[in-house]
């Protein structure tokens, strides 16, 4: 199992305490705790500290740790993804989301939503837990997430080689007149392995709805030696121009023995190697950017990439 982003707190486990049964409830009706589903709560101070991701996944976890997934049900769509570890951009629903293949379907309960699902429907078994497969879960989440949250998923899993575009596409077309699908198709022959973090799927999707002109990616940049300098995100050789999308990961990850300035002064001097090396001009936007479009689509149009007519 999984270990969870937060203590999880089981109304069953007071009994071993002598506490009363109805204390979690009480502790909860004073806004002190808050109730994930039936029988299982979160501190509400731990909940401010977490992600929109990691508190669903808080959900999904104290779902399976209550039993609430007898009778075949199946962890599905977002809910999956987070088990799986497959990327999501944008809203996360509150709810765990649950599947019953060959049952019907469209029931919620408090912090459950149970969904219709075909006979055929793909699962597996993770830590134990009837969940939907990689391949499937990402069927579900193509026919109705944005394209840039379905590429972020597509991109990682081609990556990893866990599923093939073969696999995605076969699973599309055995239920050819499911809502959605025209959608999921797009985005299949969008993705790309080359994309090595959802920022940059993020940012494919954006140049892709305004029409950008496409860019080569992960493009291997030398010096006149031969030396390595580095991968590029995205390149526009035929505009001279190259693109980074500038995750504050990169730096996070860097803070131990190194100050912010030191590694932005790296950074830069990467970049005009780069420069110097290919005679292309360097733009960079960050993930703020991207999402709103409008920073980086001004950090694009500053160096010459424009929307095709």
């Amino acid at each position: 199992m999984r270990t969870p982003p937060a203590p999880i707190l089981l109304t069953r486990e007071l009994a071993a305490t002598g506490e009363r049964p109805d204390l979690l409830s009480r502790r909860a009706a004073r806004g002190e705790l808050v109730r994930l589903c039936r029988g299982a709560y979160a501190r509400t101070e731990d909940l401010r500290l977490l992600t929109s991701g990691q508190r669903h996944l808080l959900s999904v976890l104290a779902v399976t740790l209550t039993g609430m997934l007898g009778d075949g049900a199946v962890l599905a769509r977002e809910s999956a993804a987070l088990l799986h570890g497959i990327p999501l951009i944008g809203p996360i629903p509150e709810r765990v989301q649950l599947v019953r293949p060959g049952r019907s379907g469209g029931r919620s309960t408090h912090g459950v939503r149970t969904l219709r699902a075909p006979e055929d429907y793909e699962t597996t078994r993770l830590d134990g837990v009837l969940v939907s497969t990689p391949a499937q879960t990402l069927i579900d989440l193509g026919r109705r997430r944005s394209l840039s949250s379905t590429l972020a998923g597509l991109d990682a899993v081609l990556r990893a080689g866990t599923v093939h575009r073969e696999q995605l596409t076969e699973l599309a077309q055995s239920h050819p007149s499911a809502h959605g699908n025209a959608r999921l198709r797009y985005a299949i022959d969008l993705a790309d392995p080359l994309a090595e973090s959802p920022g940059e799927s993020l940012s494919r999707a954006v140049m892709v709805q305004r029409r950008l002109p496409p860019p080569s990616l992960q493009v291997e940049v030398h010096d006149r030696t031969g030396r390595l300098l580095g991968r590029v995100d995205f390149m526009w050789p035929e505009l001279g121009v190259i693109g980074e999308f500038d995750g504050a990961i990169k730096y996070t990850r860097a803070l131990t023995g190194r100050s912010v300035d030191q590694i932005v002064l790296e950074e830069r001097r990467r970049e005009q190697a780069i420069e110097r090396a290919t005679g292309m001009r360097v733009t960079r936007w960050t993930w703020k950017d991207a999402l709103g479009e409008a920073g980086m689509l001004r950090a694009l149009a500053d160096v010459g990439v424009l929307p095709r007519r």
